[in-house]
């Protein structure tokens, strides 16, 4: 099931991204997985399908997930660092971009369209295209004509939305009433791919959970997956504590664009 801030619930609609009233929408809570629920011959973020809403027959995957963990000596203290930069397009978003491309592919959608001024983008493209998906993402003028390379090799109809990122989200949103709307910012689903970073970060501890996760806030998505997972691993007496979440940000880089 489905629900809206409002509390109103809908029924499982993969194409479906908002609630009627234009607010987010969110599944219900999972009741978390086990070390017995994971499916350790898969090498992706696919072996914790269990933890997620929905079971799918076919899984749009490009090898993402099962980053590496590194120890690594910092101020005279011993830290983990997750590389997610790892995953195949180089970003964290293409675990969310896996199970949403997939949740699209299922529902039988042949088009799609995305926005984004950076990594989004580029790993919408390369999904889409791995699901034989027609894509088109819209950036803001003054995006990087690096990302813009990258998502147009993955096989995107590029188009430049002048003015600034709102104003290009909100172009999205106008073509959205014709196309699937694949935002990594909306679909209940992106949140879902995101929380196995902390599956695979408790699975890799033996299972269990650290005390302390820094996060970078970005648009929230790493945040709001990690409190699902951790929560839900609660719920399955699979940890004995919910690790604490420390939120920061980064100071933007002079040679970027305001848009980013």
């Amino acid at each position: 099931m489905l629900r809206d801030r409002s509390g109103s619930t809908y029924q499982l609609a993969h194409s479906r991204w908002r609630g009627d009233h234009g607010s987010p929408l969110s599944y219900d809570d999972q009741p978390g997985i086990t070390r017995d629920d994971v499916d350790a011959a898969t090498r992706t973020i696919w072996r914790y399908r269990r933890a997620l809403p929905v079971t799918f027959e076919r899984e749009i995957s490009l090898g993402e997930g099962m980053t590496p963990l590194v120890t690594s000596e910092v101020d005279g203290e011993m830290l983990k660092f997750k590389l997610e930069y790892c995953n195949p397009t180089g970003s964290f978003k293409d675990r969310g971009l896996s199970t949403m491309i997939t949740a699209l592919a299922d529902a039988g959608q042949r088009e799609a369209l995305e926005d984004s001024s950076g990594n989004g983008g580029s790993s919408f493209a390369a999904y889409a295209a791995a699901a034989v998906i027609g894509s088109r993402v819209l950036v803001p003028e003054g995006t990087s004509p690096g990302k813009i390379l990258q998502t147009r090799a993955h096989g995107a109809e590029i188009q430049i939305v002048p003015g600034t990122r709102d104003d290009c989200s909100a172009e999205a949103l106008r073509q959205a009433e014709e196309r699937a709307y694949a935002s990594h910012n909306w679909h209940p689903m992106f949140i879902q791919g995101i929380k196995t970073q902390a599956y695979e970060i408790w699975d890799d501890l033996g299972p269990t959970a650290p005390d302390t996760i820094v996060l970078v806030a970005g648009s929230g998505s790493q945040v709001i997956g990690h409190d699902l997972a951790w929560h839900e691993l609660e719920r399955a007496d699979a940890v004995d504590q919910v690790p604490r979440l420390v939120v920061g940000s980064t100071p933007p880089r002079r040679d970027r664009h305001p848009a980013h």
